[in-house]
């Protein structure tokens, strides 16, 4: 599952494929996303997520960004 695509996001001006960063069993999705999609910007830590995944490889998640380091890593795009 790592680097494999498991959907895509649109927006306005472009659809993009999501890519896995950790291998892994998904053991949820949140369907809500469904009806208000605007959910994965208004609030991506607790209402816009998109998937729970069991990871397969625990050592994987410490290749992981947190949130801050996200942050910071856009802000410089």
């Amino acid at each position: 599952m790592k680097d494999a695509s498991f959907g895509s996001i649109e927006s306005v001006k472009t659809t993009s494929e999501l890519f896995s960063p950790i291998n892994g069993q998904i053991i949820e999705v949140n369907t809500e996303l469904e009806d208000s999609p605007e959910f994965v910007n208004e609030s991506p830590y607790d209402k816009g997520w998109l998937l729970k995944v069991k990871a397969s490889n625990t050592e994987e998640i410490k290749e992981l960004l947190k949130a801050e380091e996200y942050d910071n890593y856009v802000s410089q795009i």
